[in-house]
């Protein structure tokens, strides 16, 4: 007796519904345990990102070194469930075919601008030791009793390092671009280049695969679409939140609304645009806070970072009022006392805040340099799946041709995914 055929979709259906529908619709026609398996290999990559990016949610503070190394080390993971997805033999065969083949092309063109950014990223990550030596310079000067006023003088001067004022900070150029001792992971940035345009560039044309309630190929949106559409959204959103958080060239550029908008029904969908709503609403604030000074554009919203640079305020603001009352002759020896002993609370709190940045940098610069190489290596794969693939369909339309010919030939067989 031949299957029945299965009931159709119930209506408001949505995105990932019609996905476990036909799941449950093919297991029933078929009973293809293999086909089942395939499936839970694509479904596995949906739920991944979407446990990654809600543990990620719930981590504060946000956009801290600690944030950041556990968003990339979510983007590794996502790879490595991505990975597992194109090991799926007619996952694979599919790649090389509409519509796969465009999404595919696109998430290959997304993964050249990642490497910039990243690259970017690691110049101005080794940049910002700049900036924390002379942090430390400021409070160790100070933490060295007795003070004298060469001490202050010397710590004021440190300081100001941090703080270039606007006309000095567009004139010098970027970190990515200066000369000195950081080494690119594959090229020097050229003082043209944008992180905000890269950004702008990778979020361009991302948007869900297409659904076609009669579609079920490899390659419908329901499937391998929806996979390639998923490390697209992840990349785009990763390297969003790093050009947030570390001041590359160019960053102000980028504009500060979220730059992926999947739809609802999507399983990573909710943890992702709770994300890039927190985020997008801090980058708002600072580039509110410092528009005036343009210290939104050259610092970033590095938690530690950020940290670094209130103290240090305070410490200039102490010790300008310090300067001042020196040259008014207005001290006297409570006073210096008092000021003494709030210098050097202040120093203490600097050199705490230098201590956090340091312990969190090496180990997110390595991570960078992980992220860089395996986003090369998957690229590599990915394009060596599609000529596989285009090779393989070549030569199974010649063979079908063939057999066409001779009047011989079994009809081929489709998975549904």
């Amino acid at each position: 007796m031949a299957a029945a055929d299965p009931p159709p979709p119930p209506t408001g259906m949505g995105f990932l519904g019609l996905l476990s529908f036909r799941r449950s619709a093919t297991a029933v026609a078929s009973f293809d345990p293999a086909q089942d398996d395939e499936l839970q290999v694509l479904h596995a990559l949906q739920a991944h990102v979407a446990d990654r990016l809600a543990a990620l949610s719930h981590h504060p503070p946000l956009l801290s070194l600690a944030f950041l190394s556990k968003l990339l080390d979510a983007v590794l993971s996502s790879d490595d469930a991505f990975r597992e997805v194109l090991g799926i033999g007619p996952v694979a065969a599919a790649l090389s075919r509409p519509p796969a083949d465009r999404l595919a092309a696109d998430l290959l063109d997304r993964t050249v601008k990642t490497l910039d950014i990243l690259n970017a990223v690691s110049l101005t990550l080794a940049s910002l030791r700049g900036s924390h030596r002379a942090a430390l310079t400021a409070a160790s000067c100070l933490l060295a009793p007795p003070l004298h006023r060469a001490h202050f003088g010397r710590a004021r001067r440190a300081i100001s390092r941090l703080f270039p004022d606007a006309a000095k900070l567009a004139a010098a150029p970027s970190p990515s671009c200066r000369a000195g001792p950081a080494r690119a992971l594959s090229f020097s940035v050229s003082r043209n280049w944008s992180s905000g345009r890269h950004v702008h560039a990778m979020a361009a044309h991302l948007a869900p695969p297409p659904q076609s309630p009669t579609s079920a190929s490899p390659g419908a949106g329901c499937g391998l679409g929806l996979a390639l559409y998923t490390m697209s959204s992840v990349l785009v959103f990763s390297m969003w939140a790093l050009v947030a958080a570390v001041p590359c060239q160019d960053r102000s550029s980028a504009a500060t609304n979220p730059p992926v908008a999947p739809p609802k029904q999507v399983q990573w969908a909710a943890p992702m645009c709770a994300l890039q709503e927190r985020i997008a609403d801090e980058w708002r604030k600072k580039d509110k806070k410092g528009s005036s000074s343009g210290s939104a554009a050259a610092t970033g919203l590095l938690a530690e970072m950020q940290a670094v640079e209130r103290v240090a305020r305070e410490l200039s603001s102490l010790l300008e009022e310090v300067a001042e009352e020196e040259e008014e002759e207005q001290l006297v020896m409570g006073a210096t006392d008092e000021r003494a002993r709030d210098v050097v609370e202040r120093a203490e709190a600097l050199a705490a805040a230098c201590r956090a940045l340091e312990e969190g940098l090496a180990p997110l610069e390595r991570q960078v340099r992980a992220v860089f190489h395996r986003v090369v290596a998957s690229r590599g794969e990915v394009v060596r799946i599609m000529e596989h693939s285009t090779r393989s369909n070549s030569s199974a339309t010649a063979s079908a041709a063939a057999a066409a010919a001779s009047g011989s030939g079994a009809p081929p067989h489709h998975h549904s995914f």
